[in-house]
């Protein structure tokens, strides 16, 4: 990586609705810059150019360019080639989940990422909530003793199927409710729990609006020792990860946490709950705010530890190899549910 004091980033891809978060968390900083910005629609880069004060420029030119690296936040269709070819030209990259349609485009990107010995981060940023560290750290402490069950819920809210129906509603670029959405919750499942040993699944459902995406699966998986539930609805009344939950149930001690507003409880053995973070707002306003706010903190934390990578202080928390793996396990679990038809 050339050494600038300024880490130069361009943006290859800025139609997903997280790519202005991501922005944001880069601009925020000192020691970053976006540079350039490339979508093979040219109106939406022209919009981003404009927000972020950064010349639209062709692929071609990130090396005249001297960028550092590139972050790849377009349509899941696009993912696998813009990550490619940023590979190819020597840049290490930041990939927007899903990463690809399916496990095998990503694994090709994590492959070569090998190959050429480039830095390569997901873009799972509910991994860094303060209560999936809180439970990552319980388990790893053995407070909880030997852990014999775990739950996780994940959940797209059903109005996102309206406000967002050109994105979710095409499926030459969502194959999945729970690819798309609920891969943020398998990402943290793998990260707390390791792999499964077996799984089993049913789904249920087709929505009319989508036409063939699942309503809801839930999923049965086998670990060393304990089990674990996960399950996933596309169409929840509450609003995004408001409700997405998970339980460790274990010999010693019971957690259950939330993800954004994040929130935790403790249960040593007795009827009262321990609160291990700030409580959450009892308002509508004062929790969306919050939500808000965390959601800003953990892409911060994220954009932060690509950083990290790219400087060699520390690996990438959650690379292409770990993102082909999360959707090698949706696989399975699709695999193992069929859907049925309303």
């Amino acid at each position: 990586m050339p050494d600038h004091s300024l880490l130069r980033v361009a943006f290859s891809g800025v139609s997903h609705p997280h790519a202005a978060a991501w922005a944001d968390a880069i601009r925020d900083r000192r020691d970053a810059s976006i540079v350039a910005v490339h979508d093979p629609d040219e109106a939406t880069a022209e919009a981003f150019g404009r927000i972020y004060d950064c010349p639209v420029v062709p692929e071609s030119a990130f090396v005249p360019l001297s960028i550092d690296a590139v972050v790849v936040d377009g349509r899941n269709d696009q993912s696998k080639d813009l990550a490619l070819r940023a590979l190819h030209a020597g840049m290490p990259v930041f990939l927007e989940k899903t990463g690809g349609l399916n496990s095998a485009e990503l694994q090709e990107v994590a492959d070569l990422a090998r190959t050429k010995h480039l830095v390569t981060q997901m873009g799972y940023f509910l991994r860094y909530s303060d209560a999936v560290v809180l439970a990552r750290d319980a388990i790893a402490s053995g407070s909880l003793g030997r852990l014999t069950l775990a739950r996780l819920h994940c959940a797209i809210p059903d109005t996102a199927w309206t406000s967002m129906a050109s994105w979710f509603g095409d499926r030459s670029n969502v194959t999945g409710g729970l690819i798309e959405a609920g891969c943020h919750m398998v990402d943290i499942a793998r990260y707390l729990l390791g792999e499964p040993l077996a799984v089993s699944a049913q789904s249920a459902g087709r929505s009319s609006l989508t036409d063939s995406l699942e309503d809801s699966v839930s999923a049965g998986l086998q670990f060393d020792g304990f089990t674990a539930s996960l399950d996933f609805t596309a169409h929840e009344a509450n609003p995004w990860n408001e409700n997405w939950t998970i339980e460790l149930y274990g010999t010693a001690a019971t957690l259950r946490v939330g993800l954004t507003p994040s929130w935790a409880d403790r249960n040593n053995g007795s009827f009262k709950w321990e609160h291990l973070l700030a409580p959450c707002s009892d308002t509508e306003r004062g929790l969306a705010e919050r939500a808000r706010e965390e959601n800003r903190v953990f892409m911060a934390r994220g954009v932060d530890a690509f950083i990290q990578a790219l400087h060699g202080s520390e690996p990438a928390p959650v690379d292409a190899e770990s993102g082909a793996s999360t959707l090698r396990l949706i696989e399975r679990i699709y695999e193992s549910a069929p859907s049925t038809d309303k």
